[in-house]
C-alpha cells in the first residue's frame, strides 16, 4: 500500500500557475528526489504534503497512522530547550513505545493462555515497530546524528536559541533523522553541512529504513540515495526510474523521441497545406476540403523543450599574467584574536584549478579572502605575481545594493554599457524583459548568484576567487557555471560543497583544517582516497596497539595469578632461556588465536563453509596448545 498519493495537484498563485495537474505515489521505503529550476514548484508541493499550504484542486491522501517527517523552514525552539533536548524530542514516540513494551514484558510474566497470546502477539508488534524507529539505543543514536552532521560536541548542551542560523538549522535536522518516520521530507538537506557532513548524510539516507523525498540540486547525493526522480517543469511531474544520471539519459532520449515526432508532425502539417492550397477550387477540390477538415482536427504536437531556460554563461577574457599568479609566505588567518590557520607556504600557478575544503569554521572563507586581497593575514604574507589580478565571488552578496535595480548594479560598475550592450548580456543570465529593472532587494538567493556572476565575467581578472559558487544555483545553472570555468584560461580557486563540481574542474585540493593548511593534488576523489587510506593505517596503528596492549594485560594477569604459588623470577628458574622462549611462544600462540577468530568474520571465510570448518579446527588445536603452554609456564621451577 502506497504512503502518500497525490492526484491532479494544482496550485495558483494569481496569474501564476505554479501546479498544473501534478500527481504522485510513493511506497514505503522508496527513495525519491525531486529536480527542477528555482520556482518550478517543488517547495510549494513539499509545503502541500505537510499541510503548510492547501491545493487549489486535487487531493492528497497519507496513509492512515503513517509518520511524516520534516524540517520546518523557520525552527522553534522552547526556552532554555538545550540542543541534546531538542533532537530527543524527535524519539517521542520510541520512548513510549519502549515502555510500553516494558510494561507487557512485565505482564507476561504473569499471564496464562488467551492473555498470554494476545500479549505475545503485542509484543511482537512493539518489537517490529522499535526496531522501525531504529529505538534500541535512543542515547546512542541522538549522538551519532549529531555527529554525523558536523555539530559540535560542545554545543550539545547549549540553549538551542542562542546558535547561529546554520546551526539551527543542522539541529531541526538532526531532530527530523532521530525520528525514525514513515515519509521523510528533506528540503536542500545539504545546506549548511560541511563535506563529511554531506557524505554522512548520504550513507544514513541510503541505510534509511523508511521512505524519502528528497529536493536537491547536490547531483552526487541524488546520483547515490534515490531510485526514482520527479522531475517537476511548467507545473507538471514526469517520473524517471533510477537516479540521477539515468534521469540524464533518459530525459534526452525522450527529447529526442518527442522532437522526431514534433518534426515528423510539422512537414506532414506543410504538406498537407500545400496540396490544400494547390487543389481548392480544382477537380480535387473535395478531396482538398476533407484534407483541411482532417487538418483542423489534428491534435497538435507541442515542440519538446529542453534546457530552454539555461543561463548561457561566455568565460571572462582572462588577463595575461605571469606563470605565477601567487605564493605566500608563512601565511597565518583567524579573526578576533583566533588563529584558524598558520605557516602556509602555497603557491597558484598559471591556469591551475584548486578546490579548498574543510570542515565549517576551519578558516576556508578566511584563506580565499585573505589570497584575494579581501582581508589581511594575521602573520606571513601573500605575494601576488606579475600582473595578477583577482576576480572575487563571495557567497554572501551583500555587497548587491538592496535599492538598486538588477541593471542598476551593472552600471554602477561599468557605467559605459550601451541598453543594448546590458539587455544582452543580462539576457544570458536569464534575466529577460522587464526583469531588468527588478528591485535587487525582491530577488531570490538563485537570482542573487545569477547576478553576481553576471557583473564578475564582464571583468577581465587573470585568476579567479570563488566562494561557494554553486549555492542557489538549480542544476540547469550548476552546469552552466562548470562549462563557462571549463573555459576560463586563468587560475582558479574554489571552495564548494558540491562534489561534482569539485571533481569536475579540479586538478590540485587544499584541506583547511587543524591549524594547518594541506595540498593534495588531484580532485577531490583523489582526496577522498587519499584521505580514507590515512584513516585506515590510523585505524590498523590503534587496532594493533590496542591488541598489544591487551596481550600484554593477559600476560601480565597471567603472571599475577601464578606469582603468589611460584614466588620465582626469570632470574630465578634453572634455565632462562627456555623459561623466554616459553613465554615468546604463548605470545604468539595467543596473537594466531586472535588473527583466527578475527578471520572468521570476514566475508571470504564465513561465506564458504569448507574454509570455516578448516578455521574452526585450527582454532580448536590453537586454544589446546595454548593451555598446554600456560600450564608449562605456571609449573615451570
Amino acid at each position: 500500500m502506497s504512503l502518500l498519493i497525490l492526484s491532479d495537484l494544482k496550485k495558483h498563485y494569481g496569474a501564476q500557475e505554479v501546479l498544473r495537474g501534478s500527481s504522485l505515489q510513493i511506497d514505503a521505503g522508496s527513495k525519491v528526489g525531486i529536480v527542477g529550476r528555482n520556482g518550478s514548484g517543488k517547495t510549494t508541493l513539499f509545503h502541500m504534503i505537510t499541510g503548510e499550504e492547501h491545493p487549489d484542486w486535487g487531493t492528497l491522501t497519507l496513509r492512515k497512522g503513517s509518520r511524516l517527517g520534516f524540517v520546518p523552514q523557520r525552527p522553534v525552539f522552547g526556552p532554555g530547550v538545550t540542543v541534546r533536548q531538542h533532537v530527543e524530542t524527535g524519539l517521542d514516540e520510541t520512548r513510549a513505545l519502549l515502555a510500553e513494551l516494558e510494561a507487557v514484558g512485565e505482564r507476561m510474566g504473569t499471564a496464562e493462555g488467551d492473555a498470554l497470546g494476545r500479549l505475545m502477539r503485542a509484543h511482537d508488534r512493539l518489537t517490529t515497530r522499535i526496531e522501525e524507529l531504529g529505538g534500541w539505543e535512543t542515547e546512542r543514536q541522538v549522538e551519532t546524528v549529531l555527529s554525523g552532521i558536523g555539530l559540535d560536541r560542545l554545543l550539545w548542551e547549549r540553549e538551542a536559541e542562542t546558535l547561529s542560523g546554520g546551526e539551527k538549522n543542522r539541529v531541526s535536522l538532526a531532530r527530523a533523522l532521530v525520528g525514525g518516520h514513515d515519509l521523510l521530507l528533506l528540503d536542500e538537506p545539504t545546506n549548511h553541512l560541511d563535506l563529511e557532513g554531506i557524505e554522512w548524510l548520504e550513507r544514513y539516507l541510503a541505510e534509511h529504513l523508511g521512505a524519502v523525498l528528497i529536493v536537491s540540486h547536490d547531483r552526487r547525493l541524488i546520483e547515490n540515495c534515490v531510485d526514482r526522480l520527479l522531475e517537476l517543469e511548467f507545473g507538471r511531474l514526469t517520473s524517471y526510474p533510477g537516479n540521477y544520471s539515468r534521469y540524464l539519459q533518459l530525459k534526452q532520449e525522450s527529447y529526442e523521441a518527442n522532437l522526431k515526432a514534433w518534426e515528423q508532425q510539422r512537414d506532414f502539417v506543410r504538406k498537407e497545406k500545400v496540396f490544400i492550397d494547390r487543389h481548392m477550387g480544382t477537380q480535387r477540390t473535395a478531396e482538398a476540403k476533407g484534407r483541411a477538415k482532417k487538418l483542423s482536427n489534428l491534435e497538435r504536437i507541442a515542440r519538446p523543450h529542453h534546457d530552454v531556460r539555461r543561463p548561457v554563461i561566455r568565460p571572462p577574457e582572462a588577463a595575461r599574467g605571469g606563470e605565477r599568479v601567487l605564493h605566500t609566505e608563512d601565511l597565518a588567518g583567524g579573526y578576533d584574536g583566533q588563529t584558524l590557520f598558520e605557516h602556509a607556504d602555497l603557491r597558484v600557478g598559471r591556469g591551475q584549478r584548486i578546490g579548498i575544503v574543510g570542515p565549517n569554521g576551519a578558516g576556508k572563507s578566511t584563506l580565499l579572502r585573505i589570497l584575494a586581497g579581501r582581508q589581511a593575514p594575521t602573520a606571513g604574507q601573500v605575494v601576488p605575481g606579475h600582473g595578477a589580478v583577482c576576480g572575487f565571488h563571495d557567497q554572501d552578496t551583500s555587497h548587491l545594493r538592496d535599492d538598486g535595480t538588477v541593471s542598476s548594479e551593472l552600471l554602477r560598475r561599468y557605467p559605459g554599457m550601451t541598453d543594448e550592450e546590458l539587455r544582452s548580456h543580462l539576457a544570458r543570465f536569464l534575466f529577460r524583459g522587464d526583469e531588468v529593472d527588478k528591485s535587487v532587494a525582491a530577488l531570490s538567493g538563485g537570482e542573487r548568484a545569477r547576478l553576481c556572476l553576471a557583473i564578475l565575467v564582464l571583468s577581465k581578472p587573470s585568476w579567479l576567487a570563488m566562494d561557494e559558487p554553486t549555492n542557489h544555483l538549480d542544476l540547469a545553472g550548476r552546469t552552466a557555471l562548470e562549462e563557462m570555468l571549463g573555459g576560463f584560461q586563468g587560475a582558479l580557486v574554489a571552495i564548494s560543497h558540491d562534489r561534482t563540481f569539485l571533481d569536475g574542474l579540479c586538478d590540485h585540493v587544499w584541506e583547511v583544517g587543524g591549524g594547518h593548511v594541506r595540498e593534495y593534488r588531484g580532485n577531490y576523489s583523489d582526496w577522498r582516497r587519499v584521505k580514507e587510506a590515512e584513516l585506515a593505517a590510523r585505524a590498523d596503528e590503534r587496532a594493533n596497539r590496542a591488541a598489544e596492549e591487551k596481550r600484554a594485560a593477559k600476560l601480565q594477569a597471567a603472571r599475577a595469578q601464578t606469582a603468589p604459588k611460584q614466588k620465582r623470577s626469570r632470574g630465578s628458574v634453572r634455565n632462562p632461556y627456555k623459561f623466554e622462549k616459553l613465554e615468546k611462544r604463548i605470545i604468539a600462540l595467543e596473537e594466531e588465536l586472535d588473527d583466527l577468530q578475527a578471520s572468521c568474520t570476514t566475508a571470504e571465510v564465513y561465506s564458504a563453509a569448507e574454509k570455516l570448518r578448516e578455521m574452526h579446527f585450527r582454532i580448536a588445536e590453537v586454544e589446546r596448545e595454548l593451555e598446554a603452554a600456560n600450564e608449562e609456564w605456571a609449573g615451570w621451577e
